[in-house]
């Protein structure tokens, strides 16, 4: 089976748009929410634990990857220690990955010994016939669950380059 170019892809999205547009104005009832996966419901995060789902696009955040490899580590190099992996589902986006963080006590405290308040983790994502991006330094707030997203490169349009492409979230924040 050929694979779809992102030309067909993005036709086959707006006609399937089109068909539900015309579908939902044509309802005299109200429109009922669908089911809601348990995979797509937010976990519960204790004290010391944090969220992240990372969305995974292609060409401006435009369309979704499917099947995308999505490793969250510690670390670089040589010393990287992964957490979890995921594959992202037809809608690119991953499960919720729970994180160990420092307590929320620690981010209501001006002085914690120089400590952030919250924990940085690395995001690797890899997906057959696109760039690997890595998203360094995500920080992960104890009971919060966080969004990243991820817009991956084709092959074709890096030029055949296929060194990862490298996204240093550093950040300092003023809590």
């Amino acid at each position: 089976m050929r694979e779809k170019t992102p030309q067909e892809y993005a036709n086959e999205l707006m006609k399937m748009y089109r068909e539900n547009t015309q579908a939902i104005t044509e309802l005299k009832r109200p429109v009922e929410l669908p089911f809601i996966a348990s995979n797509q419901i937010p976990p519960t995060l204790d004290d010391g634990t944090g969220g992240v789902q990372v969305n995974v696009t292609t060409i401006g955040r435009l369309y979704p990857v499917k099947d995308a490899l999505v490793t969250v580590f510690l670390g670089s190099g040589n010393t990287r220690t992964v957490v979890e992996t995921d594959v992202t589902d037809d809608s690119g986006k991953s499960k919720i990955f729970k994180l160990a963080t420092p307590p929320r006590a620690e981010s209501q405290q001006s002085e914690n010994g120089g400590e952030l308040p919250y924990a940085n983790y690395n995001i690797s994502v890899k997906s057959d016939g696109y760039v690997e991006k890595i998203a360094m330094n995500v920080p992960v707030f104890s009971g919060v669950i966080s969004v990243q997203g991820i817009d991956l490169l084709p092959i074709t349009a890096a030029g055949g380059h296929t060194a990862p492409q490298i996204i240093d979230e550093t950040n300092k924040y003023n809590l």
